[in-house]
């Protein structure tokens, strides 16, 4: 059972105490679209912004297994507050384990965030491209200054963290006559970077995922992460984890949030005339045994890639199919559950002043999160499908 070690232990009391602070704002920044600015404060000074940057920059060098059950206790407080906090995480973890970038652009960065809770987020998704997934060329351009430096000009979208940003790294079409691609590493108030809140979503409308906009911002040579042939595959590594198990991670925390407010109000609820609370119907103990069951399934299923993942790199082939279905699992179950918590309570469910309507409108943030279930189904089928059986 989790937690297993004490590092996670104490991981975990941290996210448990800042998640029962953050319930208490996260319904108004909800209502507002307004950017949690204290809970951010409130993370950096307990060092979870530093959680997973390895020990040798300054961090707590906390692992994927630690972070994604940190993550599900962080989203049953606020789930704008873990998905968004989960971006930065999901960055600083896969770079402590592939060590890709430049060494002296990991120095900086890593060391930031350890000593000053510095902020970091891939920036990437545009209008018109949409997710960088698909495989498209960014409309973003990095062109020669002319004096061995770049130029970047373009318009990001879904920029999440942008209000509190420290760093973006941006994906841009290198304008040399190349053909590559590159992601770039930008500091936030450099000259040139700006943000327009254009946030209004359904989902997860705390998270700060607003415009950004990079109006010939100046860049060295030595900001640039890492460059190469448009359309060219990524390279080869370990499978990718950080992503799809965090944001997975804070779906289910929400999951769970609404599992508890249907349970007390079932505990609690005693229409009137009736014998007994209506936990006592057995169509509401069934119900909530499908919440429990699929809860519990779910959170084995994440945390067990997550271990795998960390504990395991040799056998990263299975992982490729593992994470997906971890991921799909954890969405579809916090959609599942949602939907179960608002039959049990029924219309009170719906009001604004409860908490139900925002945990059911927020976990379907995770249908749209890649790999959405298109991807995943097809990366389990070729796992299954396109290998010869022995």
């Amino acid at each position: 059972m989790w937690p297993r070690t004490d590092a996670q232990a104490r991981l975990l009391a941290t996210a448990e105490d800042l998640a029962a602070r953050f319930a208490l704002t996260a319904p108004a920044h909800d209502r507002e679209g307004s950017f949690p600015h204290e809970h951010f404060e409130a993370m950096r000074r307990a060092g979870y912004l530093a959680a997973a940057v390895p020990a040798e920059y300054g961090g707590a060098g906390h692992g994927l297994d630690d972070l994604v059950l940190a993550q599900i206790a962080l989203g049953r407080g606020d789930g704008s507050t873990a998905l968004s906090v989960g971006m930065h995480h999901m960055v600083v973890g896969t770079e402590a384990v592939a060590r890709r970038w430049p060494d002296a652009l990991r120095d900086r960065v890593f060391r930031e965030v350890a000593s000053d809770g510095a902020l970091v987020n891939n920036i990437a998704a545009e209008p018109e491209m949409g997710s960088p997934r698909g495989g498209g060329r960014p409309a973003t351009t990095l062109t020669p200054d002319g004096r061995g430096g770049w130029l970047l000009a373009g318009r990001k979208t879904f920029s999440t963290l942008s209000p509190v940003l420290t760093w973006a790294i941006v994906f841009a079409a290198v304008e040399d006559d190349s053909g590559d691609t590159a992601r770039v590493l930008v500091r936030c108030d450099a000259p040139g970077v700006r943000v327009e809140e254009t946030w209004d979503s359904m989902s997860m409308r705390s998270t700060g995922s607003h415009d950004m906009f990079f109006e010939g911002v100046a860049v060295t040579e030595a900001d640039i992460v890492a460059r190469r042939p448009s359309g060219a595959p990524p390279p080869e590594g370990r499978p990718e984890a950080w992503f799809p198990l965090l944001v997975a991670a804070a779906n289910l925390g929400v999951a769970y949030a609404a599992r508890d407010y249907a349970v007390r109000f079932a505990q609690e609820r005693r229409p009137t005339g009736a014998p007994a609370p209506i936990a006592k119907i057995p169509h509401v103990r069934e119900q909530v045994a499908r919440m429990e069951a699929s809860l519990v399934a779910a959170r084995t299923m994440l945390l067990t890639a997550a271990e795998d993942y960390q504990y395991h790199p040799e056998r990263d082939a299975d992982l490729g199919v593992q994470i997906p279905i971890a991921k799909r699992l954890a969405t579809e179950t916090a959609v599942e559950v949602t939907d179960l918590a608002l039959r049990i309570v029924g219309g009170v469910g719906l009001q604004r002043s409860e908490p139900l309507e925002r945990y059911f409108r927020d976990v379907r943030s995770g249908l749209v999160n890649p790999p959405i279930e298109a991807r995943a189904l097809e990366q389990i089928a070729a796992h299954v499908l396109d290998q010869r059986l022995d």
